[in-house]
């Protein structure tokens, strides 16, 4: 095993007080790609499905810290460094009845208080950074799978959606509800849902700001596989088995899906989201209320977890 340390600098965010070196836990070339194993996220190597299992960890509120994010990220590019070795990256959460519930709305607000557009522009361009990783494989033909095992929210459904497969369990709550503090889910949601169900829907769904149940994001055609509570993996590994089967013919068809009109490019996420940041930094104090509310709402979540 070998460590290092890696660290993320950022004007104007202070880092967390404590914080964990990043462990890259190094196999074989034969066995396994470098594992990243940090406080936010923990990555294990099936080598018969020749999958990563990428787990976040929510350690405060169960969102996207730029912590959570630099993590997911390493672990994203551990694995495009050895192509060879993985044909699967799975994403799920080890927080009970959580997937992930979005943007750091605590981060938000203090930056559009601030007016900090360059604070904003950072964190939005990671976020688009790792979903549009997860729209191309990371550019190596790896097959992406979100399973779902509790609610996801904003940008939790986002990066959900941004996989190739979503198996999603029974029950678990999904939307966008940006609307409540006069946003919209600017990483990535529009650009996806428009492939996937025609713009409007994807405009109702982003500016009703309602919350389905993964019954619901089935039958529209946003989920692609329902598990029983606890039978989430399981799925996943059947899935994963089956898709085995024509796995030169599923990557040539997503090649194919490059050249066409469902094509998502970085470009087309990187303007979206630019226009999030602007609107994020014209909202009124009466938002940031708001946004303090569901952040204090995120800290219960947590604290019942």
């Amino acid at each position: 095993m070998s460590a290092m340390l890696l660290e993320l600098y950022y004007p104007g965010v202070q880092p967390e007080p404590v914080r964990r070196p990043v462990r890259l836990v190094q196999g074989t070339a034969s066995t396994r790609p470098a594992l990243i194993r940090t406080q936010c996220v923990s990555s294990e190597y099936v080598e018969s499905q020749r999958a990563v299992w990428m787990y976040m960890n929510h350690l405060a509120r169960p969102c996207f810290t730029l912590d959570l994010i630099a993590d997911m990220r390493r672990q994203q590019d551990a694995i495009a460094e050895r192509p060879d070795e993985v044909d699967f990256l799975v994403t799920a959460s080890m927080t009970p009845g959580v997937f992930n519930l979005g943007g750091d709305l605590d981060l938000f607000r203090k930056l559009s208080a601030a007016g900090d557009y360059d604070g904003l522009l950072f964190y939005a361009t990671q976020c688009v950074d790792g979903v549009f990783n997860y729209l191309v494989g990371l550019g190596t033909e790896t097959v992406t799978i979100a399973l779902v095992e509790g609610d996801a929210l904003g940008g939790g459904l986002e990066l959900a959606l941004s996989n190739h497969i979503v198996v999603a369990q029974r029950g678990v709550k999904m939307g966008f509800p940006e609307m409540l503090f006069n946003l919209f889910p600017g990483m990535g949601a529009y650009s996806i849902l428009a492939r996937k169900v025609g713009p409007r829907l994807a405009e109702d769904l982003i500016t009703s700001g309602r919350i389905l149940t993964a019954e619901q994001m089935h039958e529209i055609g946003l989920v692609d596989y329902l598990a029983e509570p606890g039978e989430g993996e399981a799925v996943v590994r059947k899935v994963i088995a089956g898709r085995r089967t024509n796995l030169h013919g599923y990557w040539a068809y997503q090649r194919a899906k490059q050249h066409g009109p469902l094509r998502v490019s970085r470009t087309e996420l990187i303007e979206i989201t630019r226009e999030w940041v602007e609107a994020a930094c014209s909202l009124e104090s009466r938002d940031r209320k708001v946004m303090e509310r569901l952040v204090r709402a995120q800290d219960k979540r947590t604290d019942v977890a």
